[in-house]
């Protein structure tokens, strides 16, 4: 039976949407299995993926005050240009998320270096510190939970600081780059290549623990499965002989997808047992797919309703851009093929060089050389290069446990200096 002192430490989580907030669920749940008081601020789409999980996120619009007429009529003038309804919950949410950082943006720059930076940078100029104290102050919390971004989450990291409060910070896939800094005082990263990244940038190598990354349990989960991929196959009609590309687009056309689209077209007469499925984003538009069929001609087809770990599962290769789809589909041991404008994927410490799993390619001569490279692979092959990649990254379908060791570590760390 869970103790009264471990039912009574409140773990305050910060998260923005997308991948964030998805690695973040996982963790909180386990820790509320646990008996630990979950409260969260979810930002922007964070919002809808936290309700739906069966938690009761908090905004902006929670904090603020009759008194704040400033906030209300910045955040109302911004929100006409600024709010998105597919985003953010409410239109109230992002008047008050859009007014409070703005006025708190004006008390630390003052009016016209608040709107040089906002003109500048966007919401990007805002680091919500004052706001953030009002969470703090409301919730008393004993711990905060984030990751690595700028904005709130990292405001609620400086809070915490201030307020002498643990942080755990969880590290996304695109997480080391400089400008994503993350100063918390427990960091949980994906795999180890990371940590003399983060180290050189100055942080304690003490401080930093490999978990993996939740958003990436599903594929562990999908190989204890039975597979689906067989029938999905002969479904779309691709014979067994056949090499199937997965061809992941990006919302918007621009010259990544040119240069893979380009690359494909010079490959496809070379190699008539090739098959691509296209695949549009799911925020773009699918005449941008349509066309894209209609340059490679009979070798492609549209692919926009299967499941993503179905669609990975069937493929032989995967080919896209800076994307954590490529990372999964080398999970599940699948080629990947990465085209880029620039070979910068050693500012993630993103282990490209590890167990051969991909290409990149930043030309159109470098494209059509990887492509040919692909090949038809054994179910044997494939499941050897997954399992060293799967050992590599921490996915085991237990990284959320990991993180939630980390934030129970952190609480009993400060549990023991206050005694001492």
């Amino acid at each position: 039976m869970l103790s009264q002192q471990i039912k009574s430490k409140r773990i305050l989580a910060v998260s923005y949407g997308g991948g964030h907030v998805l690695m973040l669920i996982p963790v909180l749940k386990y820790l509320q299995s646990q008996g630990y008081d979950i409260q969260v601020i979810g930002l922007t789409t964070a919002a809808a993926a936290l309700r739906n999980a069966g938690f009761s996120p908090l905004g902006f619009r929670d904090i603020l005050r009759p008194e704040d007429s400033r906030a209300r009529e910045q955040g109302a003038r911004l929100a006409e240009e600024m709010h998105q309804g597919n985003k953010v919950s409410s239109l109230e949410e992002s008047i008050a998320y859009l007014g409070l950082s703005y006025v708190d943006l004006e008390d630390q720059r003052g009016i016209a270096g608040a709107q040089q930076a906002f003109e500048q940078l966007g919401r990007q100029a805002f680091l919500p510190l004052n706001p953030m104290r009002r969470f703090f102050d409301w919730l008393q919390p004993d711990m905060l939970l984030t990751t690595n971004s700028p904005r709130a989450e990292l405001a609620s990291i400086r809070i915490a600081a201030e307020r002498k409060i643990p942080s755990v910070g969880v590290l996304d896939l695109f997480g080391l780059q400089p400008y994503n800094d993350i100063p918390a005082d427990y960091v949980c990263v994906p795999f180890k290549q990371a940590v003399s990244i983060l180290t050189d940038r100055g942080l304690n190598q003490n401080a930093l623990t490999v978990t993996g990354n939740p958003n990436f349990d599903w594929v562990h989960q999908i190989l204890e499965s039975e597979s689906q991929a067989s029938d999905w196959r002969k479904e779309h009609q691709i014979k067994p002989d056949e090499l199937l590309a997965l061809y992941a687009m990006k919302p918007n056309w621009d010259e990544h997808e040119e240069l893979i689209v380009s690359s494909l077209e010079r490959i496809l007469p070379e190699k008539p047992a090739m098959r691509i499925a296209v695949r549009p984003h799911p925020n773009s538009s699918s005449q941008l797919a349509t066309n894209v069929i209609s340059r490679l001609g009979a070798a492609a087809f549209l692919d926009d309703q299967t499941p993503l770990p179905l669609a990975i599962e069937s493929c032989d290769a995967l080919i896209t851009h800076k994307s954590t789809v490529a990372v999964e589909a080398a999970l599940l041991g699948r080629q990947v093929a990465l085209f880029h404008s620039n070979h910068d994927y050693s500012t993630h410490g993103i282990p490209l060089h590890l167990y051969n799993w991909s290409t990149y390619s930043i030309n159109v001569e470098e494209g059509r050389q990887a492509l040919s490279r692909l090949k038809k692979e054994s179910p044997e092959v494939q499941l050897q290069r997954g399992a060293e990649v799967r050992a590599a990254w921490n996915c085991d379908g237990r990284s959320h446990v990991r993180i939630a060791e980390v934030v129970i570590q952190a609480l009993q760390d400060k549990q023991q200096t206050k005694v001492a």
